[in-house]
């Protein structure tokens, strides 16, 4: 500003506002000939000027001359001003110049055409002003307010605006008709021609207290879309830890309420609403058919009088894990269910062996409305199918008390030798004979649980949670890993023998030393302990103990007699 110090002259602009004062100021110079000129510093954003900033004839009048009209002219004629360049430019200087004055938005403001513009004017066209586009996937502390920028929808401002507010630590709402209060003030209307939301006048000056609580601007969505990922990967997070991590990275205070329906949201939008869910469950059977030829993918319904449709039970065994039950896996299957914990409620039934190192081998499951017989029929009978257990000789199941289930046993598997987990016996026989000498004489067995399953459900715990498609989904990814760590894993050992088999069996040769070994026939031995005597027949690998056959200590000892005779 003229008349003042560079300190205090100094304007910038930032509004509508200023620039109609520069424009007020710029005309009263007209009646003051001997400050005719005003110094204007335009930052090029984005664009190296150092190498132009110096260059006098951008601020020296000696390159060009201006001819004003004569006051005694019309007054009513518009201000114009004739320039007539006498400078002649060296090859750097004119590189310099076309860099500094050919900027498209600035001439069209000013109503500078350039060359390629005059070509396009004479047919008639103008090259249009090229403004700013929000582009939504930018961080939300690095996005801007921009005088012209265009979005696609109101709901993309909107976001935008909440971001930047959430950054100034401002609060907005409609425009105050008196304009008091802070001065910040925006303005976007629709453009109908090109579909998008473009801000027409803004002032980004705030000079409002810092606030905390943002009220309606930042709601449960908003949250959601921040901590998408967050919430995704520990489903498990408590409100109180999402409510510190939101404080910690945005500063602010949102209810309860918000935080709960935030981690709601941010579930449903990754997996969809439960209708589209499902109604998808038929192409992912599908898909695990055609990725996994030799799979088993069953799925049922149930539909209403009205016609409405309903899930009914789900099952998957894969061709890998069929297999590999079938080609060297003991034969013994442990058979569970667990609640489903999500939004969808109902069962998930599996069945899961042994390997060879006595740890767990999932080997199929299924999802059902509700257990029943009926659907513990439907689920033994497609195991029998692809395991090909027959009637289930030489098979071991081992069940906890479920509904339905001996029966179903009884039926499908008469020949297989059916367990239950010891903990449901032990309660009802504790009803009757109580004590601790009966509780040490009945835990003494090898094993007295259905542990293999309760593993297994402790590990799908989080995935149990989840709907169908997205649970299924997990279990698998999580047994293929498991296989493919068990491999790499079975690839170094050295032994012939697997490692838990083999620590099982050095501590059984510990205690065969008080036993006295009497072979009487081939490879069958009578074992004597005090006044305790056991027939061991190696050839059938029975103890006439019954203490689970060969993992007593009693048949250790004529396996390894030979070796001390």
């Amino acid at each position: 500003m003229r008349k003042e110090s560079l300190c205090e002259g100094i304007r910038r602009i930032d509004s509508d506002a200023d620039y109609w004062e520069f424009v007020e100021t710029v005309y009263s110079l007209e009646s003051d000939s001997l400050e005719s000129e005003l110094d204007v510093y335009i930052d090029h954003r984005n664009k190296p000027i150092l190498d132009w900033a110096d260059n006098e004839f951008l601020a020296d009048g000696k390159g060009y001359e201006s001819d004003y009209m004569d006051e005694e002219d019309d007054k009513d004629s518009e201000v114009s001003m004739t320039m007539e360049y006498e400078h002649e430019w060296d090859d750097e200087e004119e590189h310099t110049f076309d860099k500094t004055v050919g900027d498209p938005f600035l001439d069209k403001l000013s109503g500078h055409i350039s060359d390629d513009d005059e070509e396009e004017a004479n047919n008639g066209k103008l090259k249009d002003v090229v403004f700013p586009v929000h582009n939504e996937n930018q961080e939300w502390e690095q996005m801007v307010l921009v005088l012209g920028m265009k979005f696609s929808n109101p709901l993309e401002l909107k976001l935008c605006i909440t971001n930047y507010a959430v950054k100034m630590d401002m609060i907005y709402g409609k425009t105050n008709k008196q304009g008091k209060g802070c001065p910040f003030r925006l303005w976007a209307t629709w453009m109908s021609s090109e579909k998008s939301f473009q801000i027409k006048s803004l002032n980004d000056m705030h000079s409002c207290a810092r606030v905390f609580k943002f009220g309606s601007i930042v709601t449960y969505k908003w949250i959601a879309k921040h901590f998408m990922n967050h919430i995704l990967q520990k489903p498990k997070m408590s409100i109180r830890k999402l409510k510190a991590k939101v404080s910690k990275k945005f500063n602010l205070i949102a209810s309860v309420g918000q935080y709960r329906n935030a981690r709601k949201y941010a579930f449903q939008e990754i997996e969809g609403t439960l209708k589209e869910h499902y109604a998808k469950t038929w192409s992912y059977g599908e898909e695990i058919r055609r990725t996994n030829p030799g799979s088993t993918v069953k799925m049922d319904v149930d539909v209403m009088p009205d016609g409405t449709t309903y899930f009914s039970k789900f099952y998957v065994c894969f061709k890998g894990l069929k297999d590999g039950w079938i080609e060297g896996y003991r034969r013994v299957i442990g058979l569970d269910d667990c609640f489903l914990k999500g939004i969808c409620r109902g069962q998930f039934l599996s069945a899961i062996g042994r390997d060879a190192n006595n740890h767990i081998y999932p080997i199929a499951w299924a999802v059902v409305s509700v257990e029943s017989k009926e659907t513990w029929k439907w689920f033994i009978d497609l195991l029998i199918e692809d395991l090909g257990m027959g009637v289930g000789h030489g098979l071991t199941l081992i069940s906890d008390q479920h509904k339905g289930l001996l029966e179903t046993m009884k039926e499908r598997v008469p020949a297989a030798e059916h367990r239950q987990c010891a903990r449901h016996i032990c309660a009802n026989f504790m009803k009757r004979f109580k004590g601790q000498m009966f509780r040490k004489l009945f835990w003494a067995c090898d094993a007295y649980e259905n542990g293999i399953c309760e593993s297994f459900n402790f590990v799908i715990e989080v995935a149990t949670k989840r709907p169908l498609i997205t649970m299924s989904e997990e279990i698998r990814i999580y047994v293929m890993e498991r296989l493919d760590r068990q491999k790499i894993k079975g690839q170094s050992w050295d032994l012939t023998i697997c490692p838990t088999i083999r620590l099982k069996l050095s501590k059984l040769k510990d205690l065969q030393r008080f036993w006295k070994v009497i072979p009487f026939g081939y490879q069958q031995y009578e074992v004597r302990l005090g006044y305790d005597a056991y027939v061991v027949d190696i050839g059938s690998r029975t103890c006439a103990c019954r203490t689970w056959q060969l993992t007593c200590d009693n048949p250790n000892c004529p396996v390894t007699f030979p070796r001390y005779r």
